[in-house]
């Protein structure tokens, strides 16, 4: 065969060096920026700190007549949207078909994110009313409401004009019933703008409820829409009398552009239309002139409408007076990608710091150090040169492995870090088992090149084996994972396929230059150090004890799943995690007061680690970043503004949580039904049968220590039963082959 000529070994493995070497370096280059340096391999969101969101229509606000239409105009405009943000590595996808998943790595302002990504981007021009309908129904539903027996309850009926300002300084009691005539007062006489009504800030929430009450509703004016403004000035709201139909909206908007006006030092955002759109603007403009114009986004009112001094055609400006000029950058960046068909909601959302993400490489870098001295150490003391090839073929293992996540463009997460630190041990186990199997053919008296070839060629099946299992477990934790999850088993299975190549080609091919340039052929180095010569333990003699001892654990493990069940981390039972770091030590208990004050009164606080680091956990919501803003308020209330850190934070919504137990629960069930029907075809069914009861008896028992020791169960932990899994199944495969080996 081609493949058994060293030399053409030689340039193989050349080959599979240079490619990997040239895929890191070119997801280097192409993720260096001018302010940062690239990275050989993609780093996941909580390495590298980031947002993820999952996102779903938000019916209750807007109907959709079609959601799957919808889900992909949605999931367009967002992409328009987060490639304006210039963030490297950002990942806009579909998940299943009602769900969009964005992920920003790097970026560290989730409200602005968040802000942009939901903003639905509606925008319309109306004109204002002018005939004074509202006043004039205000009375009929004032008698509405008296007839329905509804008070106001406003505290204070704050004063409207400038003079009122200055003179007025009587307040009305809590329980006078005023009503809207007397909370809503027109503008226009006061040298205001027609259709513009000052309601008192105070005031606001409660007046805006009561003109949204399905009674009140139907007594607005015929052919009039009242639209709030968009912010507050002077402690005053404005309510907006428009004509319910617009003249034009968005739809016919080609450009957007954030600027400062020359003259005010304020920002605005100029916008052009397209050639149908300007001409309609132009005609109904025209029509106009000497009215006020009203430019709505999203139901709001974006400052005074301005007067209509002549035709208006393809361009025109929105003011943004008191807002900062990155937010006329953020609503000229929606504006150009367009509008969202319906509105969209968070059902999940993880945001991770960036010192967390320094940190979790750091931990994630020692670990893999710690855990490769350690191997080398062991090998080169235990098989000697044979050994010390082993850890040349593990160096080139490592860098197949991130060169294969670079070409592929594949993230490594801290899970994933995990994934590769075990796929380590998989590589050395199938360089044990041919060395293993090399000393047991120099034993029978071969000579070395004849025990290399034959060690190979016995260990072979049990490598493929075990290692098949392995990728069958991370396939089905691949499909049915979620990001950090995803990660581990993207990176385990690429580990193992490189392990394989690694151990079965370049160890091979190690191995016959060594013997190729060896003075004394008769002799192999494969260490003199065994601890298992001669073994002949009587493991089952010990069996009725170890039923005995398992038995026991079982027991007391499975009785409190029973009784108790398991704690469900917040992947599972949904609701919000957040991680905090506090300046000094804080009283946990005046934080649960807080949290309680706010509405968070089953909101579980523990220690993490050190006196200044807690997690806050919050039962499950609709309204995810609702939860995150009350967990902050309750913090700044008994830590103080500024003097905590939130390293992390996890939301997960119910209708998510359901989702992955189910995706758990078959993760773990079908990867048992692939692995028994592959050992039923690679031995006998009954093999594959003792197999998955076995493994399923180690499952079940390291269920059992997470009920007894109470732990948390998250997706994260199912990562870990699976790879209990791959484990179990290893050591059981290597044994059957050698079963199968001795009863032929």
């Amino acid at each position: 065969m081609w493949l058994t000529n060293l030399r053409h070994r030689l340039v193989l493995i050349a080959l599979l060096v240079i490619g990997s070497a040239s895929s890191l370096w070119l997801n280097y280059r192409r993720t260096s920026t001018a302010n940062r340096p690239g990275q050989p391999v993609n780093l996941g969101l909580d390495l590298k700190g980031g947002i993820h969101l999952g996102l779903e229509l938000d019916q209750s606000v807007r109907v959709s007549a079609d959601p799957a239409r919808d889900i992909d105009l949605a999931l367009v405009v967002l992409r328009k949207r987060i490639d304006e943000f210039g963030v490297a590595e950002r990942v806009v996808q579909k998940v299943g078909t009602d769900r969009i998943v964005v992920e920003l790595p790097g970026f560290n302002d989730p409200a602005r994110a968040r802000e942009i990504i939901q903003r639905t981007a509606f925008l319309e021009f109306r004109i204002t009313d002018e005939s004074g309908a509202l006043e004039r129904a205000l009375p009929t539903m004032d008698r509405a409401l008296s007839a329905l027996g509804v008070r106001t309850g406003a505290a204070r009926a704050a004063p409207r004009s400038a003079v009122d300002q200055l003179l007025r300084t009587d307040s009305v009691p809590a329980d006078t019933p005023a009503l809207l005539a007397e909370l809503i007062e027109g503008s226009a006489a006061g040298g205001g703008l027609p259709g513009e009504y000052a309601v008192s800030a105070i005031d606001f929430p409660r007046v805006d409820s009561l003109l949204h009450r399905p009674e009140i509703r139907r007594l607005w004016p015929r052919g009039v829409d009242l639209k709030w403004s968009a912010t507050e000035e002077n402690g005053v709201r404005f309510l907006y009398a428009l004509e319910e139909r617009p003249i034009i909206t968005g739809t016919s908007l080609v450009n957007a552009t954030a600027q400062t006006d020359p003259l005010t030092n304020a920002a605005e955002v100029n916008f052009e239309l397209d050639r149908p759109g300007g001409r309609k603007f132009g005609q109904e403009t025209g029509r106009h002139v000497g009215d006020y114009l009203a430019i709505v986004l999203d139901g709001r009112v974006q400052g005074r409408p301005p007067v209509i001094q002549s035709r208006i055609d393809r361009q025109g400006r929105i003011q943004m007076a008191g807002r900062s000029l990155q937010e006329a950058q953020d609503l000229a960046l929606v504006l150009r990608a367009g509008s969202l068909p319906t509105p969209l909601k968070i059902v999940e959302q993880y945001e991770i710091g960036p010192s967390l993400g320094e940190d979790s490489i750091r931990g994630g870098v020692m670990a893999g150090i710690v855990g490769t001295i350690a191997v080398i150490l062991i090998v080169v003391g235990y098989y000697a040169a044979s050994g010390a090839l082993a850890i040349v073929a593990l160096s080139l293992y490592t860098l197949f492995t991130f060169g294969t996540l670079a070409l592929f463009g594949a993230a490594l997460t801290l899970p994933g870090l995990a994934g590769f630190v075990l796929s380590i041990g998989m590589a050395v186990d199938a360089n044990v088992l041919i060395f293993e199997r090399i000393r047991e053919e120099l034993d029978l008296g071969k000579t070395p090149s004849l025990a290399v070839t034959e060690g190979f060629r016995h260990a072979m099946p049990a490598i493929i084996d075990s290692n098949l299992t392995t990728v069958l477990t991370g396939l089905f934790l691949f499909q049915f994972g979620t990001g950090p999850v995803q990660g581990f088993a993207v990176t385990l299975v690429v580990g193992i396929l490189a392990s394989m190549v690694t151990a079965v080609f370049v160890t091979r091919t190690l191995y016959q230059i060594w013997l190729s340039r060896k003075q004394d052929p008769s002799t192999l180095s494969v260490g003199k150090f065994r601890i298992f010569r001669g073994a002949a333990w009587n493991f089952l003699g010990f069996r009725r004890r170890a039923y005995a001892i398992t038995g026991a654990i079982l027991l007391v493990g499975l009785g409190l799943i029973a009784t108790r069940g398991i704690r469900s981390g917040v992947d599972f039972a949904g609701g919000t995690l957040t991680q905090v770091e506090t300046t000094s030590p804080i009283d946990l208990g005046r934080l649960r007061g807080a949290l309680a004050e706010r509405g968070l009164g089953n909101a579980e606080v523990q220690r993490f680690g050190s006196p200044n680091r807690f997690v806050v956990r919050a039962a499950v919501t609709e309204d995810l970043p609702a939860q995150k803003a009350t967990v902050v308020a309750a913090l700044e209330a008994t830590a103080g503004p500024g003097q905590f850190t939130v390293a992390r934070t996890e939301g997960v919504g119910p209708k998510v949580g359901e989702e992955l137990r189910t995706k758990a629960v078959l993760a773990i069930l079908l990867s048992f039904g692939a692995v028994l029907g592959y050992l039923a075809f690679r031995f006998e069914w009954r093999f594959g049968l003792a197999a998955v009861v076995a493994t399923a008896h180690d499952i079940l028992a390291t269920l059992a220590f997470i009920a007894i020791l109470d732990l948390e169960f998250t997706l994260v932990v199912v990562a870990a039963l699976l790879t209990v899994v791959g484990y179990s199944l290893n050591d059981t495969i290597v044994i059957f082959d050698r079963v199968r080996e001795d009863l032929r």
